[in-house]
């Protein structure tokens, strides 16, 4: 078996899809479909039953599956052995990111990073953070919301924003009050949120309606469709004059998300994390 067959595997194995690896992968569903009973046919088993919704692997799988992880993190410990013993920093710099960071943080942070370290290879992956808060040390690096993950190795506060509850103005629009929109999160945002709304009785909404990312919901905002509770970092470039910006507070506090950047014990060693870090700390 080659290199990506190993990868393919594993990548399989984590989505439990097809088209979850497709889009992990960047491969198309038929290209994967095709290789795998290839792989298949080499090893003379099956490694998967295939339903319409998910992989279920076999006994065999297992073994053979247990082998691609062993060859795909063998080879991961090598390159960043042979990357941390070099003065130019280059290698590859594996990244798990929660949406929210993703979308309007990250930009900027790798433009700058790319621009100074052309030859690093960037690894991308985003999504919930919890999904990274359990997997963390699967990355060189993890920048996940709220709470901080558990283990050993490096993690360290990147910085905390305070939530408000955003609408345009004229809330009742046509003698209507609007909808409250929810994008989707990690559990403790919306029970952070929901806990705060049952101590507004003042404040009520026509129905609830859900959207799966934060700039799909802040652009319903901004077309006046309905209120959010949105965090800072997503709403610098609101006019105060255009937007209502109620800060959740409770006791007179504020309610806030933490933000976490969190690093292996190997991974510390690596001269493009490293370099990472030093951009992060540099932007702050």
């Amino acid at each position: 078996m080659k290199k990506d067959d190993y990868e393919l595997l594993v990548g399989l194995k984590r989505a439990g899809t097809i088209r979850g690896a497709a889009q992990q992968l960047l491969i198309s569903q038929p290209a994967i479909s095709q290789r795998l009973k290839q792989i298949e046919d080499q090893w003379g088993e099956d490694i998967f039953i295939r339903s319409h919704k998910t992989l279920t692997i076999t006994p065999a799988g297992e073994e053979i599956i247990h082998l691609a992880e062993r060859v795909v993190e063998a080879e991961k410990k090598v390159r960043e052995k042979i990357s941390s013993l070099s003065d130019e920093i280059k290698g590859t710099l594996s990244l798990g990111v929660s949406s929210v960071i993703a979308q309007y943080l990250l930009p900027e942070v790798l433009e700058r990073f790319v621009a100074a370290y052309p030859h690093v290879k960037i690894e991308l992956q985003t999504g919930l953070s919890n999904v990274f808060r359990h997997s963390w040390d699967d990355f060189h690096l993890c920048l996940v919301r709220e709470d901080k993950p558990k283990g050993p190795g490096y993690c360290q506060e990147l910085f905390s924003d305070n939530l408000y509850l955003v609408e345009k103005r004229d809330r009742k629009q046509n003698g209507n009050i609007k909808p409250f929109i929810q994008f989707q999160s990690d559990p403790t945002f919306h029970t952070m949120v929901d806990s705060w709304l049952h101590q507004q009785p003042d404040i009520t909404f026509s129905k609830s309606l859900k959207v799966d990312q934060i700039q799909t919901c802040k652009q319903f905002v901004c077309s006046g469709i309905g209120t959010a509770v949105l965090p800072e970092i997503a709403i610098h470039d609101l006019d105060s004059k255009e937007y209502h910006f109620i800060p959740l507070q409770v006791d007179g506090k504020s309610l806030t998300r933490q933000t976490w950047v969190c690093a292996s014990e190997a991974a510390m060693r690596l001269p493009q994390v490293k370099a990472f870090l030093r951009l992060l700390d540099d932007m702050r």
